[in-house]
């Protein structure tokens, strides 16, 4: 018990006359650096939970399920001007590695006239690639793979999901899915996906106007690496 004592006299001597702890290491890096295996016995716990922080900074456990649980949003307004509500804001790649990327998926519908039924869509960003030499070309994009009410070249409303995925690529007045905030077609409104090729974060933003409400489940967000 003497021991203790001393010892977490010592380390409150040394806390005041330096800002930074070491353990197991002379040259601490931040306020305390620790060089090895951290036990807390009072986060111990058989089902292996996630170690998170509340909103004061205390260490607590919670359930995987409670991170990747449905998240609603609402998206409402009938104004004319553009509304944007984010969907997902957050790390999505790695620059320095070409085989990062991310998918986001999401569920979706509108009070556009026409479409009630949910729309499923997956928002892959990844790596772009040379068609001709087949190199990687350095930059991130986003590519959607949905089932959104689109048949034979035009808008079509309660369009039932196909046997596969369709891949397209936004495109200012794409028909197959208006990615970048063009409102063409039957339905105003639409996720529009911004990417920071330099921090490898992105944000997905419900956009939308002139009808009442775009309702988003995200439902996951999952990150790939290289091996």
């Amino acid at each position: 018990m003497k021991t203790r004592i001393i010892f977490f006299v010592a380390v409150a001597f040394f806390s005041s006359v330096k800002s930074q702890v070491g353990i197991n290491t002379t040259t601490p890096s931040h306020t305390l650096d620790v060089n090895g295996l951290v036990r807390v016995r009072a986060l111990a716990n058989a089902e292996k939970k996630i170690v998170a922080a509340d909103q004061d900074g205390v260490l607590t456990l919670i359930a995987p399920e409670e991170i990747f649980s449905p998240k609603a949003l609402l998206n409402t307004s009938t104004s004319a001007t553009e509304q944007r509500l984010t969907v997902y804001e957050g790390k999505c790649f790695q620059p320095t590695d070409n085989a990062s990327s991310c998918t986001v998926k999401v569920n979706h519908y509108s009070t556009c006239a026409g479409f009630t039924r949910a729309i499923d869509t997956q928002i892959v960003v990844g790596q772009t690639i040379n068609t001709v030499n087949g190199q990687f070309l350095g930059t991130w994009a986003s590519r959607f793979i949905d089932h959104k009410g689109y048949v034979g070249g035009a808008n079509a409303a309660e369009q039932i999901a196909p046997d596969y995925p369709r891949i397209s690529y936004p495109s200012a007045n794409s028909a197959n899915y208006l990615g970048t905030g063009s409102f063409v077609g039957q339905c105003n409104a639409d996720l529009v996906t911004t990417i920071n090729q330099t921090t490898g974060d992105i944000k997905i933003e419900s956009v939308k106007r002139s009808m009442y409400a775009h309702m988003v489940y995200l439902l996951s967000v999952a990150r790939s690496r290289s091996n």
